[in-house]
């Protein structure tokens, strides 16, 4: 693997869970040249560990986190252009687009991205079909979502009624 940026040792030092492994990385930006506002360029790395796609970028004044689960991407475009190299990772709701100038660098994150997308929609069928919670383990998160103030007290009467349904 390539040496590590400061943005991928910064990402691993502050932002890597400990049930993560780095797969693979590359140096890019993302946003616009030129562009400002929410088209602004931010130079960093895209990293893939074994659960999300991050793009990271560690400045002076702050960073830029954007991840994306790998079991959550429904679809990945590449496109390529006199060397210049786009990734767009899309989600039902979200999308990434990751550019670059290494070849190498693109071919590791995609083969990387393909592999967790394949590992991931395995094991979570699996884990669908082992974890199957009872309603009164549901109830129980249900209502801690609701003292947090995620849901309201209308949502968590609507769906206690389900579960109650299914005791």
């Amino acid at each position: 693997m390539a040496k590590e940026s400061k943005h991928v040792a910064k990402f691993r030092a502050s932002h890597l869970k400990a049930s993560e492994a780095i797969k693979a990385f590359d140096d890019g930006y993302i946003g616009e040249a030129m562009g400002s506002g929410s088209k602004r360029q931010y130079n960093g790395s895209l990293i893939v560990t074994n659960e999300r796609v991050a793009f990271y970028r560690k400045g002076i004044f702050g960073e830029v986190l954007e991840t994306i689960p790998l079991k959550s991407i429904t679809s990945i475009e590449r496109k390529s252009l006199l060397g210049h190299r786009t990734i767009g990772i899309h989600t039902s709701h979200d999308a990434l687009v990751f550019k670059t100038f290494n070849k190498d660098g693109e071919a590791k994150l995609i083969d990387a991205i393909e592999a967790g997308r394949n590992s991931s929609s395995a094991s979570a069928s699996n884990d669908a079909q082992t974890k199957q919670e009872s309603p009164l383990e549901q109830l129980k998160k249900l209502g801690e979502l609701k003292d947090s103030g995620v849901i309201t007290d209308e949502e968590f009467s609507i769906k206690k009624a389900e579960l109650l349904e299914k005791i």
